[in-house]
């Protein structure tokens, strides 16, 4: 299984239909392979969906970013903690058992991984790199790994000239410094890792692999998933994907089946931040400080700043202390100064640190929290430890014009409360409840209407909302039928509903019957395809 991740449907078949994707158009065209749209669930991200995919479980995972009240922290899914926090409460039996996981976030109890982020036993960085079984991937391929230097520079060249084009053109959210070497990583460096792994694998007769190949999501964010940047990138991936079936069926160790899928689309976007001159945590930061000028009273309490425990804050400690594993001890001196670099970085500076500031600050006193998941956000009232219903938040009139100023919010455009057994809906244009996945409105016009509100939506919305761990208040970016506003600086989002987000694709050979699957949830992906292999 390969996944081209954030990858839609509707821009699978338009890439397609461009002659980006000679060898996903040969085998749907002229092999028989199906392809199909499917609905992921909500919501929309990887680490909701694979969860799903992997174990058939994916509960209580309520955004990229959540925070959890009780252990007073966010869980941030860029980070190996933050996964780890989601892979420790997943029970349910892995998919991959016995076989190959290679850059993923979650390893489906994988017994070989690389590149994977959150695994069920603990391991260095190391070795989620890959260990020296990648190590030795490297050395015996020197040429690729020539290959690989070119193509990075002329990648990190590439990136530099659209950037400033596209800065001139004033089509860029914003010039974020440490994208051109994230882009170098895995659009070049990664991707031939993956793809050397995954060959020698299939040369093996490893019975199950699973891969993810995440650069469309890398430049569908910062160029549009509709950008010539992110089709033509493509191109590479199915590159890769055709160096892979040449190997399954020159030399395969096994009869392998093929299953192509993407875990969530892509919708336009645009950055809040850029429209509206500050950050949705600012714009909540406000409105409380305001409100608690008039009346008089202390505001609740709403920080940005620097977090020891948010994304990235001890990814550089991370590096060195792989770094000093890796050093042979019979260079104890310079392995003792290695640790005492990331002893002294670890109580100083993530590497976020060094180049962004923090969208939010964790700690005792916070009695509001706002996380963005791209174009989804979640505020949390922290100084409650139970989750909140809209009547406790109407209670608390600070709370209650927090709400209000919100609503009226032009990049907000909906607000998902609990409500007793049933869920609240309210935008400018209307209100309504969702009990059972039956929608009733009360007020005006249904407010996911400019959404989607076909019956699986309603259902995915209901389930978000209603989640223990989800925000008191969940918060849609507004959406005009085309672009949906974005909490992060993102030009391409995911998270929420609206457009194409929630319709990812899914190819697979003809006996798995997948045209007639109930695909309703990315959890369906684990019945109607890897189970059957586990039997």
């Amino acid at each position: 299984m390969l996944q081209i991740d954030a990858l839609s449907y509707v821009e699978l078949r338009r890439a397609i239909e461009l002659g980006y994707c000679p060898t996903i158009s040969q085998m749907v065209r002229e092999e028989g392979y199906t392809l199909r749209r499917w609905f992921c669930g909500l919501p929309s991200a990887t680490p909701y969906c694979q969860a799903g995919i992997f174990h058939g479980e994916n509960e209580c995972i309520p955004a990229f970013r959540f925070y959890d009240k009780k252990e007073r922290r966010v869980v941030t899914c860029n980070t190996p903690s933050g996964v780890q926090y989601i892979r420790d409460r997943i029970h349910s039996p892995g998919a991959l058992a016995g076989g190959s996981s290679y850059v993923n976030l979650l390893d489906g109890d994988a017994q070989t991984v690389a590149l994977t982020v959150a695994t069920r036993e603990k391991m260095s960085v190391f070795r989620r790199l890959g260990g020296w079984r990648m190590a030795l991937l490297i050395a015996i391929h020197p040429i690729r790994v020539m290959r690989m230097v070119l193509q990075s520079v002329l990648e990190w060249l590439r990136e530099e000239y659209e950037r400033a084009a596209g800065e001139l053109a004033r089509k860029r959210t914003h010039s974020e410094g440490l994208f051109p070497f994230v882009r170098v990583l895995s659009n070049v460096i990664v991707r031939e890792l993956q793809t050397m792994a995954i060959v020698l694998d299939v040369y093996l007769g490893v019975p199950i692999i699973y891969s993810t190949y995440m650069q469309y999501d890398e430049l569908g964010h910062h160029f549009g998933p509709s950008s010539f940047q992110a089709l033509r990138d493509l191109r590479r991936t199915d590159a890769r994907i055709r160096e892979i079936r040449r190997m399954i069926h020159a030399a395969g160790g096994r009869e392998y089946d093929l299953v192509l899928l993407s875990d969530h689309g892509m919708t336009p976007s645009a950055s809040y931040r850029v429209l509206f001159g500050e950050t949705l945590g600012k714009t909540v930061e406000r409105i409380l400080q305001g409100d608690a000028a008039r009346r008089g009273q202390a505001p609740l309490k709403s920080h940005e700043s620097f977090s020891d425990m948010s994304e990235y804050a001890d990814m550089g400690p991370q590096v060195l202390e792989a770094a000093v594993q890796v050093t042979p001890e019979s260079q104890p001196m310079f392995r003792r100064g290695l640790g005492r670099a990331r002893d002294w970085l670890r109580s100083k500076y993530g590497i976020r640190e060094l180049i962004l500031p923090e969208k939010y600050r964790i700690d005792e006193e916070n009695e509001v929290v706002v996380t963005y998941s791209s174009c989804l956000a979640l505020l949390y009232f922290a100084d409650a430890e139970a989750p909140l219903s809209l009547t406790d938040i109407a209670r608390d009139s600070r709370r209650a014009n927090l709400y209000l100023e919100l609503l009226r919010h032009p990049g907000v455009g909906l607000l998902g409360t609990r409500n007793g057994p049933s869920v609240h809906l309210e935008s400018t244009a209307g209100r309504a409840i969702i009990v059972d996945g039956a929608l009733e409105v009360l007020e005006g016009t249904n407010p996911l209407e400019r959404y989607e509100s076909t019956a699986s939506v309603v259902r995915a919305v209901e389930h978000l909302v209603s989640q223990s761990n989800g925000g008191d208040v969940t918060i849609f970016g507004a959406y005009d039928g085309y672009e949906i506003v974005s909490f992060d600086d993102q030009i391409g989002a995911h998270g929420a509903a609206g457009g194409n987000q929630l319709h990812p694709f899914l190819i697979g050979p003809a006996h798995l019957e997948l045209e007639t699957a109930r695909l309703q949830d990315a959890r369906d992906i684990n019945g109607a395809v890897l189970r059957k292999y586990a039997r």
